[in-house]
């Protein structure tokens, strides 16, 4: 029974990566069962190492924050590359039998006529 104990405790060890001071803390004391001298030990011995972990958890990005710049990309690529995507819409109209008008734009500005 010990045993079986003592190898759940090593594997909840491996697993946990704390992110921020305060899970550090939440994790020692669960370690710890509510013993805080122990905690604080536990504690201590850890953030020796670990002395850039921010003091909470970084707040993840909203939904519409993730929308905005998952739309905002789609965008910007569709904006640089929309050339390369006419041509390969041209080319699947072609394919399918539909004749499409390819017009080639000149890529250097043409001189003025006098």
């Amino acid at each position: 029974m010990f045993g079986k104990k003592r190898i759940q405790m090593m594997d909840l060890f491996d697993t946990f990566q704390p992110t921020s001071k305060s899970s550090l803390k939440a994790f020692c004391m669960k370690t710890a069962g509510g013993n805080v001298k122990l905690a604080g030990e536990l504690y201590d011995f850890y953030i020796k190492d670990m002395e850039e972990l921010p003091m909470f958890d970084p707040v993840p990005p909203t939904f519409m924050d993730n929308a905005k710049n998952t739309v905002g990309g789609f965008f910007e690529f569709v904006k640089g590359n929309k050339d390369e995507i006419m041509q390969v819409a041209d080319f699947v109209r072609g394919i399918m039998g539909k004749r499409t008008a390819i017009v080639n734009t000149p890529t250097e500005a043409l001189p003025p006529i006098n």
